[in-house]
């Protein structure tokens, strides 16, 4: 007889879930695109802007958010705070078109990866895999100081 395999936690079954923030929908279509070819198993949402996607924050665990910055409702600094300060345990990234400002540069702080559009596939791809391991490295270090 051969021993079983330990069950799953629900958590390790759950398919990690990815918000697309952007009031460009040609946008956030190119995004779905390349995450449903690159990242199959993510379960995207999108939020057309910050009023929307506070909501859906509310609603939902995400593991990564991508925002913009230049939207109507408060912009991605309004995402990037609330996640910051809400949902630290969530990937950051910032894939904005408008990152010269020293306010912008004050924003990004929050992020863990800043993308300039457009972006490459493989460096959409690989901000997603960075903002994770330092979102991992992060937890690691406070349960390391606890």
């Amino acid at each position: 007889m051969l021993p079983s395999e330990p069950p799953c936690s629900r958590t390790s079954r759950r398919r990690p879930k990815l918000l697309l923030v952007d009031d460009d929908p040609a946008i956030v279509r190119g995004l779905w695109r390349i995450l449903s070819r690159c990242r199959p198993d993510f379960q995207v949402n999108a939020a057309a802007g910050a009023g929307q996607a506070l909501e859906a924050l509310s609603e939902h665990a995400y593991d990564v958010v991508i925002t913009d910055l230049q939207m109507p409702g408060g912009g991605g600094a309004a995402v990037l705070s609330a996640l910051k300060a809400l949902y630290p345990e969530t990937a950051r990234i910032v894939h904005s078109s408008q990152l010269e400002s020293s306010d912008t540069f004050q924003v990004c702080q929050a992020a863990h990866v800043v993308l300039a559009k457009p972006a490459s596939e493989a460096a959409i791809v690989a901000a997603i895999d960075l903002a994770l391991r330092s979102v991992a490295a992060e937890s690691a270090r406070q349960s390391a100081n606890s």
